[in-house]
C-alpha cells in the first residue's frame, strides 16, 4: 500500500494546497515564501528567539542566493563546477582590499567584486568549457586548489592570516551595521533578488537553452544553439551572483581568509544547497538553503570540542537519505509525488 493510499485524507490536503499555490500570481507565491522571514530580527529583538537561530537565518539566505549562483551553471546548464570558491574569495577578497586598504566604501566594491568575479568565471569558463563531465569538474578543482595555494602565500591580501576588519568603523558608509541583525535584511534582499532573477531566467529563452544543453549537448549544437556562448552566458551570470554572495559574506563577518573563501567545504557548500533542493528550479535552492544551513550550524554547536566532525558525519547520513529518496532534489520528489496524485505536471 502507497503512502497516497495509506493517508488519502492528507494528500487531498496537499492537492488542494498545491493547486491554490500553483494558481496564485507569483508576487503572492514569493511572499509566502521570503514574507515570513521578515519577522525573525523582531522575534530576535524582543528576545522571542537567539541570537544562534537569527545567526544561522542570515547565513540561510546568504547560501540560498549563492546555491542559485551555482545552480545556473550546474543545474541549468549541466556543468558540474567545483570551482565557484574561487568565485566567492575574488568578490569577498576584493570588497574587504578595497575598504580595509583604500577606503573604498563596499557600496562600490560589492558590485565591483561581482564584477571582477564575473572575469574570473569567464576566464575559467573559458579555459575548461571544452572539457566535458568529470573532467571539467576536475580541471574547476584543481584551479580551485591553484588559487588556494596562491592566496596562502600571497602577502599583499595577508596570506594565510587573511584581512582582519580592525579599525574599521560600523555605519551605512562601511556597510556594517549596528545592531548586527540588520545583516539579515541585506541577506534577505540578496536571496530575494536573486530569486527573482532566477524565475526570470526560468522561463527566458536563455534558460531554456541551457537545459538543452543540460539535456543533450550534442543534439543542442546540431539544433544550431552556439552551446559555448551560451555556456559562458550562464558561467558570467553565476560568478557575478557568487562573487556578489562573497562581498556580502566578507562584511557580515569582517574577516576574509583562503580558509574562509577557497577551501574545499566551501565549494561543496555552495553546490549542496542546490543539489538538495532540486537542480535547474527556482526554489529548489531555497529548500536546499532551509535544509542545508541550519542543519549544520546546529549540529556544529551540538558536537563542538572533542567531537569535532560528527556534525559532517550526520549531515552525510541525511545527505545520503535525501540522494536515495530523492536523486533530483526535493522538490522535484515533491512535484512528481503530488502531480501523480492529481494527474497534472506542472513545471516549477
Amino acid at each position: 500500500m502507497s503512502v497516497i493510499e495509506r493517508y488519502p485524507r492528507g494528500f487531498a490536503h496537499i492537492q488542494e494546497f498545491y493547486r491554490e499555490l500553483s494558481s496564485l500570481p507569483t508576487l503572492t507565491q514569493f511572499g509566502i515564501v521570503f514574507g515570513p522571514a521578515l519577522l525573525f530580527p523582531v522575534l530576535y529583538v524582543y528576545g522571542l528567539t537567539s541570537w544562534q537561530f537569527l545567526n544561522t537565518m542570515t547565513l540561510t539566505f546568504l547560501f540560498i542566493g549563492l546555491g542559485h549562483g551555482w545552480n545556473v551553471i550546474g543545474g541549468y546548464a549541466g556543468q558540474i563546477s567545483l570551482g565557484h570558491a574561487v568565485m566567492f574569495a575574488a568578490g569577498a577578497y576584493t570588497t574587504a582590499v578595497l575598504l580595509v586598504y583604500y577606503g573604498v566604501t563596499p557600496w562600490v566594491g560589492i558590485p565591483l567584486g561581482g564584477l571582477i568575479a564575473v572575469s574570473v568565471g569567464l576566464l575559467l569558463g573559458g579555459l575548461t568549457f571544452r572539457l566535458r563531465y568529470h573532467y571539467f569538474a576536475l580541471a574547476t578543482l584543481a584551479a580551485t586548489l591553484a588559487v588556494e595555494s596562491l592566496f596562502n602565500r600571497w602577502d599583499f591580501i595577508g596570506a594565510s592570516v587573511g584581512i582582519y576588519y580592525a579599525g574599521v568603523e560600523t555605519g551605512v558608509e562601511s556597510f556594517i551595521f549596528d545592531p548586527r541583525w540588520l545583516h539579515f535584511y541585506v541577506m534577505w534582499i540578496f536571496a530575494l533578488g536573486v530569486t527573482a532573477l532566477i524565475y526570470r531566467l526560468h522561463h527566458s529563452k536563455l534558460g531554456i537553452y541551457l537545459k538543452a544543453i543540460k539535456m543533450d549537448q550534442e543534439l543542442a549544437a546540431n539544433a544550431g544553439l552556439n552551446v559555448y556562448r551560451y555556456k559562458m552566458y550562464a558561467m558570467g551570470i553565476s560568478s557575478f551572483i557568487v562573487g556578489i554572495g562573497g562581498g556580502l559574506y566578507v562584511q557580515y563577518v569582517n574577516f576574509v581568509s583562503p580558509v574562509e573563501t577557497l577551501d574545499l567545504m566551501r565549494n561543496v557548500e555552495i553546490l549542496l544547497v542546490p543539489i538538495l533542493g532540486g537542480l535547474g528550479t527556482v526554489f529548489g535552492p531555497v529548500i536546499g538553503g532551509f535544509i542545508y544551513m541550519p542543519t549544520r550550524e546546529y549540529t556544529r554547536g551540538m558536537f563542538a570540542g572533542t567531537l569535532v566532525g560528527v556534525d559532517w558525519v550526520l549531515f552525510g547520513f541525511v545527505l545520503l537519505a535525501v540522494v536515495i529518496y530523492a536523486p533530483n532534489g526535493l522538490i522535484v520528489r515533491l512535484r512528481q509525488k503530488v502531480a501523480s496524485a492529481i494527474g497534472d505536471d506542472t513545471d516549477d
